[in-house]
Parts: structure tokens; C-alpha cells; sequence
């Protein structure tokens, strides 16, 4: 039996399909790493191991907790995710001062799969600047960047 939709929950409807930020979010993040992931299909890692390894080689021997937050990742997502790119050996983790504290680093290999990553990565950025233009890719990498407020309020 189908209840009856009256126009209260209708309109709220609506602007959920027109307004959601999170479906808007998730949306255009797929078609992001679609768009990517093109552009690194030669490229031994995806554009999401892309992220991690550089956030690694900026810091390392970087704690894990501390890389996690970095990218915005919970622990053990972010666990899983470099699971796979220590058996790949393009990681490498040891203990550090505190036996619970994981130092992350990356391996001669890890190094080298980075830096083949970075003209693909460069291809990326100047393919989405020139399709979205200077102005809105500047305007949407901002806006990208004020979702952590979010979290935080």
C-alpha cells in the first residue's frame, strides 16, 4: 500500500534531491577519481595511494595516527589502505621512541613509484583546470577545502 505524500514532505524531498550537500559531495568525488584514475592508468598506484605516499614523504618517518589525520582518514581505513601499500613495498613501518607509536616511511620503491606518479598527477591538475577553468577550479578546490570545518563545529 503506497501512503499518501503530502506537499510538507514533498518540498523536503525536492530540496534533498535538488540540495543535499553530502549526496553533492559524494557524487562529485567519484567523478573525481574517475577523472584521475584515467589519468593514472599507467601508473603503478591509484590517485588515493598517490595522496597517502606523498603525505608520507613529507613527513616521514611519520606516526601513523598523526598521517591518518593528515588525510582526513579514519584509522582503520586508513590501516587498510596501507596494508596494501606496504605489501606492494612502496612502505615500510617501524616502532618508534614509544613501542605504540608506528613510524611510517617510505621504501626506495615507494620513492620511485611517487615521483613516476608525478607527471600523470601534473597531467590531471592541468586537464581539470583548463576543463573547469582557472577561476572555478581555484573556487571548488576552496570550497573542498572548508568541508573539514564541518567536523569541527
Amino acid at each position: 500500500m503506497t501512503e499518501y505524500l503530502d506537499k510538507a514532505e514533498a518540498a523536503l524531498l525536492r530540496d534533498v534531491a535538488d540540495s543535499c550537500l553530502c549526496f553533492k559531495a559524494r557524487k562529485a568525488a567519484r567523478e573525481i577519481t574517475r577523472f584521475y584514475d584515467r589519468h593514472f592508468g599507467k601508473a603503478q598506484i591509484e590517485p588515493t595511494q598517490f595522496n597517502i605516499l606523498a603525505a608520507i614523504r613529507l613527513s616521514q618517518p611519520v606516526p601513523l595516527t598523526h598521517l591518518a589525520e593528515i588525510l582526513g582518514l579514519e584509522r582503520t581505513t586508513f590501516t587498510r589502505n596501507l596494508a596494501l601499500l606496504e605489501k606492494a613495498g612502496f612502505t615500510e613501518s617501524r616502532s618508534g621512541k614509544d613501542s605504540r607509536t608506528r613510524l611510517i616511511s617510505l621504501t626506495s620503491a615507494g620513492n620511485r613509484v611517487l615521483k613516476q606518479a608525478l607527471l600523470p598527477w601534473k597531467h590531471a591538475q592541468t586537464k581539470a583546470m583548463s576543463v573547469l577553468g582557472p577561476k572555478n577550479f581555484s573556487r571548488l578546490s576552496e570550497a573542498l577545502s572548508l568541508s573539514s570545518k564541518l567536523n569541527r563545529s
